[in-house]
């Protein structure tokens, strides 16, 4: 019996030991801290270099330029199917792991926006913030704003149940959405705020310019 009692208290000993070992469960991240701005060096091109060196893609239509690296091409999407965007363009590009990859996209809608449709929209905009449901998804919420050709730019975060992305909204003269794509392996393009990483993305948006659109 006291044979049996010493068994007993070595099973016992032993499984609380194994349960005190045991790793906890990770709590998730809260939205705050995952939408909070990171720490990246400071890389961005500030236009001396993208002059020099860069290629430039302009759209004619709707007005909208900006330069880019050699190593990056550029791709419009046949808008038949987006009837209600004035231009979608691609860049792709060739990640360090990953060759031929959706980089970056722009998406502008139709219309140019007066300076008070844009500090409406502004304002508007202010008023929401990254909210986190009960999947743990994000949804988009302003974190900032930066500027875009003279004028601001609201920045935005949202996340899914992996990582977070950055996305910048101009408000005029057109409201284009630019977002990063398929990251690289590794990357950490997407991540905010926009920034120059494996891609010099905030280095290209550094360059939008808004021209006369033709009819």
């Amino acid at each position: 019996m006291e044979s049996l009692r010493s068994t007993l208290f070595l099973i016992g000993l032993a499984s609380g030991l194994f349960l005190v070992l045991l790793p906890l469960p990770l709590r998730a991240e809260p939205q705050e801290a995952r939408c909070a701005p990171r720490q990246f060096p400071h890389l961005a091109l500030h236009g001396d270099t993208a002059e020099g060196h860069w290629l430039v893609y302009r759209n004619t239509k709707s007005g909208l330029s900006f330069r880019y690296p050699t190593s990056i091409r550029v791709e419009e999407e046949n808008l038949a199917k987006f009837p209600d965007n004035n231009v979608i363009v691609d860049l792709m590009g060739d990640g360090l792991k990953n060759p031929d990859i959706n980089v970056m996209r722009f998406i502008c809608a139709r219309g140019q926006k007066t300076p008070e449709m844009a500090a409406a929209r502004a304002r508007a905009l202010r008023e929401t913030h990254p909210e986190e449901d009960s999947t743990g998804r994000v949804s988009d919420g302003t974190v900032g704003s930066l500027q875009v050709d003279g004028h601001e730019a609201i920045v935005s975060c949202g996340c899914g149940r992996g990582a977070c992305q950055w996305r910048v909204l101009t408000l005029q003269p057109l409201e284009c959405i630019i977002f990063p794509m398929e990251p690289g392996e590794g990357s950490d393009d997407s991540l905010p705020p926009p920034h120059d990483g494996e891609f010099p993305l905030l280095s290209i948006i550094n360059t939008i310019h808004f021209e006369s659109a033709t009819k």
